[in-house]
């Protein structure tokens, strides 16, 4: 026997077993990752909460393993505000694989555990991103057993860093102004995070607000604290207005008031995209469901809430208050208030009127079970954690509601108010004239908008994930491929400038909205192009434009050509001949769309 090529062959099989155990995904919603560290020094604990209480640098972790995959020299220190404390055994977690050397687990090199405090069903967590993810852009969260030198710690939440990999996956850059939204100092109802200009251009006044995550921003921190606060008619200039609606109904709905929504307005990031428009990312999550009762008013009072009050959150909380500026530009906007209510319409409907959050919160109680039981450091018992799905339980000074009481009750008041109770129009048979349309010929999409009181309908449109959609309005005057006048019917004639499409269609009345699909603008209709032969199209330069634009006809020449901003609206017309220039220094900074024939191009707008 040659047993040089056993040893190799078994070398190859340990390796290969290896790489079997690191194909688990990390992230996999249905399976409890093991994480095991291991610290030589036999004072680990105290130098982490010293490392906490001082600059709060990392520990070397002598090795940790990953559902048995060992990497050495890992970076480990505590995290979080009120969920750390130095005399808890069970503290959360940031654990840096790469802090110390180049290494990464499935890609991932951050890992953040939240150690489940104040949840006494240690779901809270990971079920609202669950929820969240069919709406938003937003971390990824399953379960994890913590091991500390071989010694079971507890039931954590695994939830995804919201870092630069992040913002690379989601909005495919990764170098822009990105903005963490939480109070440097301790929190509190002066303190708060919410997006309101200070009175002052002066960056300094804002130090103990936010933290700036990318190499610079605190300009454009400020620049966004103004629109918000003073520009509230352009906002949509600034932001990616369907995200912010989202997060806005997405904390209403669940009670989550450790938000934006609530006293402190925190938990959640800015991140400027490739379009320029900032997208809002919630995270911290392990007190959502009703688990922070301070909904706060003004900058003087927590705003604290009974159960009860919970279950009846108004829809409009906030709508007048300036200390909640974000929300006052939603809500205070007719046709965003109309999205935002179809918003929460899509969440109950969704997860809590049919009752699917107690189907997936019922799941993840019984894939955790044995590993609660075991648990000797949560802060409830298991009896507690086996009934909290339906049972209040007093913690601190409050109670937290159990799960179903506070969303079955909710229900029943969200249908019971008047925003609910108003009837949107209904969107039937969306089609298009042709499934693969020429590259550069255009498409006529229609649909069927059954209510004779329907005022508008709109078509929302891009050419690729990380684009923003332009809305422009569809018509029933048997003009635009809508069929007869006044037969409900709407139709548009959208450009087809890419390889691909995707689109929705929004209509409303004088007091409710609807999308099709319903999840728009995070779902959307999809629609491929035949790309065989394309002609010759214009050009414009520079890209993106500072002070003025100029565009090269190509085969356009002697074309009409319209240009429209990111609302849809049209700001510019005339006719293409020879090179064309055009003025931009008193244009808003921000998206615009050339379309010359059935040809468009985006451009970029800045102020010089």
């Amino acid at each position: 026997m040659n047993f040089g090529k056993v040893f190799l062959s078994f070398i190859l099989l340990q390796l290969f077993v290896g790489r079997l155990g690191a194909q688990t995904n990390f992230y996999d919603i249905n399976t409890l990752q093991k994480i095991e560290i291991h610290f030589d020094q036999p004072n680990w604990d105290f130098q982490m909460d010293t490392a906490y209480a001082g600059a709060g640098g990392y520990t070397l972790a002598t090795w940790i393993k990953l559902n048995g995959v060992q990497f050495d020299s890992v970076g480990v220190k505590y995290k979080g505000n009120s969920s750390y404390d130095s005399t808890y055994i069970k503290n959360p977690l940031h654990i840096a694989l790469d802090e110390f050397r180049k290494q990464d687990y499935q890609d991932v090199t951050d890992i953040k555990l939240g150690n489940n405090y104040a949840d006494p069903s240690m779901l809270r967590e990971v079920l609202s991103y669950q929820i969240l993810k069919n709406y938003m852009d937003c971390p990824r969260s399953n379960f994890a057993e913590l091991y500390i030198n071989d010694v079971y710690i507890g039931l954590y939440a695994n939830d995804e860093s919201i870092n630069k990999d992040f913002c690379s996956a989601h909005f495919n850059s990764r170098k822009n102004t990105f903005i963490k939204c939480n109070p440097i100092i301790n929190p509190g109802p002066s303190t708060k995070s919410n997006l309101k200009y200070l009175g002052t251009s002066d960056s300094t006044a804002y130090f103990n607000y936010y933290e700036i995550k990318s190499d610079n921003g605190w300009a454009d921190l400020v620049a966004v604290c103004d629109s918000v606060t003073n520009h509230a008619s352009t906002l949509e200039n600034t932001f990616d207005m369907d995200r912010v609606i989202w997060m806005l109904a997405f904390n209403n709905v669940l009670v989550n008031l450790d938000s934006y929504t609530g006293v402190f307005c925190q938990n959640y990031y800015l991140y400027k995209d490739k379009t320029l428009h900032y997208n809002p990312i919630i995270w911290d999550l392990n007190m959502s469901l009703g688990g922070f009762p301070f909904v706060g008013n003004l900058n003087n009072s927590m705003g604290s809430l009974t159960v009860t009050n919970m279950q009846q959150l108004a829809v409009n909380i906030h709508a007048a208050d300036p200390y909640w500026p974000l929300i006052n530009v939603v809500t205070n906007n007719a046709m965003y208030k109309r999205m935002y209510i179809a918003h929460m319409r899509t969440i109950v409907s969704d997860e809590f009127a049919n009752n699917n959050y107690i189907t997936t919160a019922t799941n993840f109680q019984q894939l955790i079970d044995s590993s609660a039981l075991l648990d000797t450091n949560m802060f409830f018992s298991y009896t507690q954690f086996q009934l909290a799905i339906t049972n209040d339980y007093s913690f601190s000074s409050y109670i937290v509601p159990g799960i179903a009481n506070l969303m079955s009750q909710r229900v029943n008041y969200l249908n019971s108010t008047t925003e609910f109770g108003h009837i949107p129009p209904g969107i039937d048979s969306v089609s298009v004239s042709d499934t693969l349309p020429d590259l550069y010929s255009s498409v006529n999409i229609s649909a069927v908008v059954t209510n004779t009181n329907t005022n508008a309908v709109y078509i929302g449109y891009r050419y690729n994930y990380f684009l923003k959609f332009i809305r422009l309005p569809m018509f029933d005057d048997g003009m635009h491929n809508d069929g007869a006048a006044n037969d409900n019917k709407y139709g548009a004639a959208i450009p087809i400038s890419s390889a691909a499409m995707q689109y929705y269609i929004y209509a409303e009345n004088n007091d409710a909205g609807i999308f099709s699909p319903e999840r728009a603008e995070h779902e959307f209709y999809s629609l491929t192009a035949n790309s065989t032969t394309a002609p010759t199209q214009f050009s414009i330069y520079p890209n993106p434009a500072n002070g003025a634009i100029t565009i090269l006809p190509g085969e356009n020449e002697n074309m009409d050509f319209e240009i429209y901003n990111s609302l849809g609206a049209l700001v510019y017309k005339n006719r293409l001949a020879n090179l064309t220039t055009i003025e931009t220094k008193t244009w808003q900074h921000g998206v615009y769309f050339f379309k010359v024939g059935s040809s468009v191009k985006k451009v970029v707008v800045m102020h010089p």
